[in-house]
């Protein structure tokens, strides 16, 4: 989840100074409905508002569905172990590159997967090789950072969807009937995935554009293995027949 207004360092000829990323953002404009011109710019950041509305809530549906079923199958530790390391790393990434928008959603998802984590290790699912993933990924992100540079860590953060997406993916697909799994947090995921991914087209932020689709693919994967195993689910969850018939 990354995003938000970028400031923008001006030359005395107002365009040479601008950072290649944000120059078109400075000059194209669209007219709204209303007659009135809307910057590019302004555009994008109302993107990004709405996704980042989108980002605090995400994360949600899984934190009640555990809450409420106490069941876990499907459902990834790692999922919730790098995911919570992959936002702070987001967090190191917008402050140093001035994308202010969605620190508060950033520190929400930081929250939520700690939480989300917290319950699958309290119903029983083994966490242990899910932290140890975390505290690599964390290493390697501060090891990538001081050889690279924030530009390159910042394009592997948007790569890194498949790091903490694709163990979801994974337990998804190999559960016989992933009732752990709350799919309102996949739906908002993808669409979080839409809106990032436009957001990058707009302010041409590549690591963000990366970002975007793969949250999106990923997330469609993993609602297509609910809708194929919907009919497991529903039995998994059907109240015990009282007459004890099988």
């Amino acid at each position: 989840m990354i995003g938000g207004r970028r400031r923008v360092r001006h030359s005395c000829d107002g365009k040479r100074g601008q950072h290649p990323a944000l120059r078109v953002t400075a000059v194209q404009r669209r007219p709204s409905r209303h007659g009135n011109l809307v910057s590019q710019e302004q555009f994008a950041n109302l993107v990004a508002v709405v996704a980042t509305a989108v980002t605090f809530v995400q994360v949600v549906p899984q934190v009640v569905r555990l809450l409420r079923l106490k069941r876990t199958e499907g459902a990834s530790p790692a999922w919730a172990a790098i995911g919570m390391v992959i936002n702070i790393g987001w967090i190191a990434y917008v402050i140093a590159e001035e994308f202010w928008v969605t620190i508060p959603a950033i520190l929400a998802a930081i929250v939520s997967f700690g939480l989300v984590l917290f319950l699958l290790w309290r119903n029983g699912a083994d966490v242990r090789v899910a932290v140890i993933a975390g505290i690599v990924v964390g290493v390697a992100s501060v090891g990538l950072q001081l050889v690279a540079g924030w530009t390159v860590l910042g394009t592997v953060l948007g790569l890194s969807n498949g790091l903490y997406l694709g163990p979801s993916v994974w337990a998804a697909w190999r559960s016989y009937a992933p009732v752990g799994v709350a799919p309102l947090t996949w739906v908002l995921t993808a669409g979080e995935g839409i809106l990032w991914g436009y957001y990058g087209v707009l302010v041409a932020a590549i690591p963000i554009m990366v970002y975007g689709s793969t949250a999106f693919l990923l997330a469609a994967l993993i609602l297509l293995r609910l809708w194929i195993t919907r009919h497991r689910i529903a039995s998994e969850l059907a109240p015990p027949d009282p007459s004890g018939a099988p």
